[in-house]
Parts: C-alpha cells; structure tokens; sequence
C-alpha cells in the first residue's frame, strides 16, 4: 500500500536567483518522498516552512513575523560555515537544500501535537449541526470546506481524500465558519470534489485506522446501509465483508474467518462503520458455517459480484 502524498506550503524570502533555483529544484525532489510542495514569496501568511537568505535587508523583519507565527524556518547566510538544523552556508547545493527541506518538513507536525487528540477534522463531523454547519479547513496548501448539516467535506480537484487523511492528525489545521453566500462566491467553484462522512471515515479505515475510535471487542455488528464508499481508497478485497454485514450482524472474528482477512483490518472496517454511524448492533450474531445458507444472501452478494466486477466466493471457505 502506497503512503498517500502529503502537501506542504513553502514561503522564500530574500534569496538570489541562484539559491531560488536550486530551493525550486529541491523541492522538485520531495516528490520523489511523496511529498507536493507548493513554493510562494513570504507574506506573513500561514505556511509551513520560510526560506530565508539572511543576508537581505528584509531578512530580520520576516524572521521576526516566522517566530512570532511559530513557523519553522530554514536560512541561508554568509556567516555560516557548516550546514546545521535549520541553517545552511551561502552556496548551498540542491541537495543540501533537499534534506533540510525534507527533515524540517516531516519534523514539524510533531511539535507539540497532543498525544491523544481528536484530529480537528473529525471534532467537526462528529459534532452535532447545531449553529454554524460550515467550516472552512486549511493545511498548507490544503483547503476543505466541512458541511456538518451534509455531512459531506468539499476539496479540489487535484487533493485526494488520501492526502487530506494523511495529514489529519496534524495540528497545523485551522479552522473558519463561514456562511453558504461566502462559499458560493469564494470557494465553491475551487472546491467541486465532494466526499460523505462515510466515504472519509472508510479512507481513515484503511490509511490511519489507529485515529478511530474502537468498537466494543466482541460486539457484533451490521451495516445499517451500505456505505458510501471512494472507490480510490477502498481496495476490492474489502467488499466481501462489507457485503456481509450488509446482509446480517457478525463479530469480527467469525468475519475474519469467513471472509479470510486478517482480523485488525475487520476491526477497522467496525471502526469505521461505528464512527460514520452505520453500526447496528442490537441484533444477535451468525457463525461463519451459515454464511451461505441463506438464498438471500446469495442473491445480494452475487448483486455486489456483478456490480464491482468480482467473484466474491473464489477462494473462500464455503
């Protein structure tokens, strides 16, 4: 499984042609680390690292505003003879810029993140859709807009869901109300890509299962619907066990057995059914020996067969 891409927003300020080719080139290279870099001059906007040539004249106002801000920053100078954590001497190559880019970057979203956290994300769609149902939510280069009452997040064209779960315990995420004429006229046609609840507690599933909250252990469980599912971010080897709790109650062992999986991934798929609120658990559970026996369940099962191109039962206990 490929780690999703994570983005990040980089401001420069006060560097000379030189340095700002070789800091475009290396942050090129991040690609190669799955990670998206998007480089802006520094304007005292939110961002997640400064590059800063401390030999120009701006330099001591812009670094005063990036420590005032709490934002990593990485400088460049005459006065320095070695590189160092977050300093580099003036002539620095590409791929010294590269690994202080690289090391700064992934460094700087564990600073002082809470251990046990809610991720801000998921504060918002579990919370109830009383007074202000819009949020808009920025990380980096990231934009989303949280509809509580929809129970949907909007995104660009060019963030997958995968990206935003990637970085979602990340505490650089700010979060604004804004008001539906606002969205309209703002935000709307830069965000068309819409995703339910579902689909993202689903994606949570399989990237960061550790960020949902776990089910009780033994409890069996059926779908109340069948899911919402991102077709990108969920693999086909999941859609036999989301069939059968679909179809009926099951606890996660007996659907591990049955549907050979391993049994953590089963707990994620509750995990997330929980979460999104799909969980029905009030009906008593069924062994892995009667999956089959009912001609209904045949029926369905051969529904999602035809419906997502598979043959469910190739290779399965029968």
């Amino acid at each position: 499984m490929n780690t999703p891409t994570r983005s990040f927003r980089i401001s420069a300020i006060g560097l000379d042609v030189l340095h700002q080719t070789r800091l475009k080139l290396a942050a090129s290279m991040l690609l190669a680390e799955r990670m998206d870099v998007v480089l802006q001059p520094w304007s005292g906007d939110a961002c997640d690292l400064l590059v800063i040539g401390l030999d120009h004249a701006d330099a001591s106002r812009a670094l005063s505003e990036a420590n005032a801000a709490n934002v990593p920053t990485l400088s460049i100078a005459r006065r320095y003879a070695d590189p160092a954590p977050g300093r580099l001497p003036h002539g620095a190559t590409v791929r010294d810029i590269n690994e202080q880019l690289s090391s700064l970057l992934l460094a700087a979203p564990s600073v002082d993140r809470p251990a046990q956290g809610v991720p801000l994300l998921l504060q918002l769609a579990s919370a109830p859709s009383a007074g202000a149902t819009l949020h808009l939510l920025q990380r980096g280069a990231i934009t989303l807009l949280v509809d509580t009452a929809a129970r949907s997040i909007a995104l660009a064209p060019s963030t997958p869901l995968s990206e935003v779960v990637a970085q979602l315990d990340d505490v650089a995420w700010s979060a604004t109300p804004i008001d539906a004429p606002t969205f309209q006229h703002q935000y709307a046609y830069r965000l068309p890509q819409r995703h339910s609840f579902e689909a993202l507690y689903f994606c949570i599933a399989r990237y960061r299962p550790e960020l949902l909250p776990a089910p009780a252990e033994h409890a069996p469980m059926k779908l109340r619907h069948w899911p919402d599912l991102n077709p990108d971010d969920v693999p086909s080897t999941w859609l036999l066990a989301i069939a059968c709790l679909h179809a009926r109650p099951w606890q996660p062992n007996a659907l591990a057995a049955a549907c050979q999986m391993p049994r953590n991934t089963v707990q994620s798929l509750f995990c997330a059914a929980v979460a999104s609120g799909l969980a029905l658990t009030q009906e008593p559970a069924v062994s892995p020996t009667s999956r089959r026996r009912d001609t209904g369940d045949s029926r369905f099962f051969s529904w999602v067969a035809r419906r997502f191109g598979l043959n469910l039962f190739q290779g399965s206990p029968s």
